[in-house]
């Protein structure tokens, strides 16, 4: 996917090169906010592209890798890799030029001997497998003369990366909450128990053979029921929740509110390797407000705020709804039955929002968990982080970019109408091909035809008319995401109005 920079409103052209060696984009960081990473990991730190009118090659790179903390042996190496064609660094990207000596507080030379041609370079800090742990942090800056070629070499501006950190804490378990799914008032098949951690792991397989010992219950209780099954034990796409279904074979499990859930062993892990820990004790209630599970694909897709906007689910939570638990300053958004934090007012503005329409509750709510699951914005906002990129969210909560400057004006965006949000806000969010001059509407534009005043939803190539301001304005939506087009130019068909419940 091809990404544009804006300034100001306007889009960044390179241009004519005065010389035979022009950098041509960037070095650009590519750690933008402090970032955790394990040991014996590579991470892409830097990133430039060169071109050249008479043949000039990549000679070596230099860089300067501080800290207070880390040492040489800490590091495993300094690499430079030569981009395979995609924009990314990964795996299909050749190899330029390493070096094994990295010195702390002085400069490093990667000398680049192969795969050295004119184009794009990722410059890649390698941490040592041992040696590398926390509190362990350093920066990389690569200086104004620190990319030499055969001839003409170039003078850049220099860049330093944010702090990159030793990883060397696993997810932890924060809450166990039990959840009347099986429908009656007695512990029983059906039930579920909802654990989330607090990062992503790498949702590792759960089951009848291992559950009781990866997920140890004090009290000698047990998930398993007593033929010694288990209903389920499914992770959602972030990896950061687990359900647990419980089945109910000759007799139920002896789980219980209370019971103290422990993470023992290396089952549970994060992308660093990290062993997940966490002993919080069971909440809820297995009798219970029936709670009604999402559907399976709600974390896989992101929509579940959309489909369920307006739901009761019990306890005076209803979908769609802010919160705020007592004197927290935190404000929740109701999603799914869950209630998940709004991480910055960026976002809670981008969603339309007004912070006097929040309900203030003296206690969390029985029954319904409490996610780190971040609020986004709703389908039909224009977003972007601390880069230069911009992206649409669609209603099924992925972003997508644009592939030029027409792409993006054809369709009625405006500059003026994108909202800055967190890097980690934005890295929740899956990434979905990109819109290109060809393209119609994304899924949840929100858009106006031309003078009328009905305003629409696109979706699967139908526009859905909202109703009034309120369904419009219940859905999270904010007239700040409006387009006005012409919309003879896209062949739409009509679809019913939008309730403030599902669409």
């Amino acid at each position: 996917m091809k990404k544009f920079a804006i300034l100001g409103g306007l889009f960044l052209v390179a241009g004519v090169a005065l010389a035979a060696v022009s950098v041509s984009v960037g070095p650009t960081s590519l750690v933008t906010s402090a970032t955790a990473v394990a040991a014996d990991s590579e991470k892409a730190v830097i990133e430039f592209t060169f071109t050249a009118d008479a043949a000039e090659t990549l000679s070596s790179v230099a860089v300067t890798v501080d800290s207070a903390t880390a040492v040489s042996a800490d590091l495993a190496n300094v690499s430079v890799f030569m981009d395979d064609g995609d924009g990314s660094f990964d795996s299909g990207d050749m190899l330029a030029g390493s070096n094994t000596t990295v010195n702390i507080g002085s400069v490093t030379t990667v000398t680049t001997a192969s795969n050295n041609a004119a184009g794009k370079f990722f410059v890649v800090l390698k941490t040592a497998a041992t040696g590398w742990a926390s509190p362990d942090s350093v920066t990389v800056t690569l200086a104004t003369d620190g990319i030499v070629t055969s001839a003409n070499s170039p003078t850049v501006v220099a860049v330093t990366t944010a702090a990159i950190n030793a990883d060397s804490a696993g997810p932890v378990l924060t809450t166990a909450v039990a959840q009347n799914t099986g429908g009656t008032a007695a512990l029983e098949a059906g039930d579920r128990v909802l654990l989330t951690f607090g990062e992503a792991t790498n949702k590792a397989t759960i089951d009848a053979a291992n559950i009781d010992t990866v997920l140890v219950l004090n009290n000698t209780h047990s998930w398993k029921d007593g033929a010694g099954a288990l209903g389920s034990a499914t992770w959602n796409t972030a990896g950061t929740e687990l359900v647990i279904v419980l089945s109910a074979g000759t007799s139920v499990p002896t789980v219980a509110v209370g019971d103290t859930v422990t993470v023992t062993g290396s089952v549970i892990k994060d992308a660093a390797n990290n062993n997940a820990t966490g002993d919080p004790a069971i909440t809820g209630d297995f009798g219970g407000t029936v709670v009604t599970p999402p559907s399976d694909d709600d974390d896989e897709d992101g929509d579940e705020e959309e489909e369920e906007t307006g739901k009761n689910c019990g306890q005076g939570i209803r979908n769609g709804r802010l919160y705020k638990i007592g004197d927290s300053p935190t404000v929740y958004l109701a999603a799914a039955c869950r209630l998940k934090p709004f991480r910055g007012a960026a976002v809670f503005h981008a969603r339309g929002h007004k912070f006097q329409n929040i309900t203030v509750l003296a206690s969390a709510p029985t029954g319904i968990p409490v996610t780190d699951l971040p609020a986004l914005p709703a389908g039909g906002t224009l977003v972007q982080g601390t880069d230069a990129t911009v992206w649409f969210v669609t209603n099924k909560g992925k972003k997508k970019g644009f592939t030029s400057e027409n792409a993006f004006r054809r369709l009625g965006f405006a500059f003026g109408q994108v909202k800055k949000i967190s890097d980690s806000d934005l890295g929740t969010m899956s990434t979905d091909a990109a819109i290109t001059e060809n393209d119609s509407h994304p899924d949840g534009s929100i858009i106006k035809c031309g003078n009328s005043a009905a305003v629409f939803e696109v979706k699967n190539n139908t526009r859905f008319p909202f109703p009034s301001a309120s369904v419009f304005e219940e859905r999270g939506h904010s007239f700040s995401h409006l387009v006005v087009v012409d919309c003879g130019r896209f062949a739409y068909v009509i679809g019913l109005p939008i309730s403030n419940v599902n669409q």
